[in-house]
């Protein structure tokens, strides 16, 4: 089936916040006129993700889960999922739902004059209703200056989980990503910058629930630096030309 928007939601060990996401985008989506599908991709969960997921199955039958036994890190999760959708535009948001389901409309409203349109909580009209721990943001500030000086990717916010693709930009840039980590986001953005991709901002509404799994210390920094300097030399042969 082919669809407009195909909606890709990463999930490890997801299974309540997974039924009450999946409770607030399928009503919103049965109300759209246009074609839709739902791409949970199962990132070797332990709890009962899958189950939970196929239980709205009835309800909203163009659902599907990809599962696999390991778990694999969000960048695969999430390139399994663009790879696996149908749509023309493919969007992928987090399972915690930290922004509104409101946002898809706004969202896909920018998506006929870019290539990809990125969330973002740095903008002025972005709305933080609940913010990380002081030193989390603070680090996440440092990083992003860093990031800037390095790839010389200007966007304040690349990490949001609120990311809109063209069919043809999901499945030109996902196969070149090689992290799969959460920090594929900069390396995504990195190659469609190469590519000189049209990359669109929108400020989202943004609530921090308070449960995060990713470390946060010495070690962590250190592994992001280090793939922060590698992600030049991954794709330095890549360019518009000879993608």
């Amino acid at each position: 089936m082919c669809a407009y928007l195909s909606l890709i939601i990463p999930a490890y060990n997801e299974e309540h916040r997974i039924r009450y996401a999946l409770s607030k985008l399928i009503p919103y989506l049965k109300e759209q006129d246009y074609t839709s599908e739902i791409v949970v991709v199962n990132d070797g969960s332990s709890d009962a993700t899958a189950k939970v997921v196929e239980s709205f199955r009835n309800d909203f039958p163009d659902i599907q889960v990809i599962s696999y036994p390991q778990n694999k890190g969000k960048g695969y999760a999430v390139k399994k999922g663009m790879l696996a959708g149908k749509g023309e535009f493919r969007l992928f948001m987090d399972a915690d739902l930290a922004v509104p389901v409101e946002y898809i409309e706004k969202i896909l409203l920018l998506g006929a004059n870019y290539d990809i349109v990125i969330g973002s909580r740095g903008l002025n009209e972005s709305i933080i209703d609940n913010h990380q721990a002081f030193f989390r943001e603070s680090a996440a500030k440092l990083f992003w200056v860093l990031q800037r000086i390095v790839t010389g990717i200007t966007m304040i916010d690349t990490q949001c989980g609120f990311k809109l693709f063209t069919k043809d930009a999901a499945e030109t840039l996902f196969p070149l990503v090689t992290f799969d980590c959460s920090y594929f986001d900069t390396e995504l953005l990195y190659i469609a910058k190469k590519l000189h991709m049209r990359i669109g901002e929108i400020g989202v509404r943004w609530n921090h629930d308070g449960i995060t799994r990713l470390p946060i210390g010495l070690s962590r920094t250190a592994d992001l630096v280090m793939k922060l300097f590698r992600i030049k030399t991954l794709h330095k042969s890549v360019s518009k030309a000879g993608k």
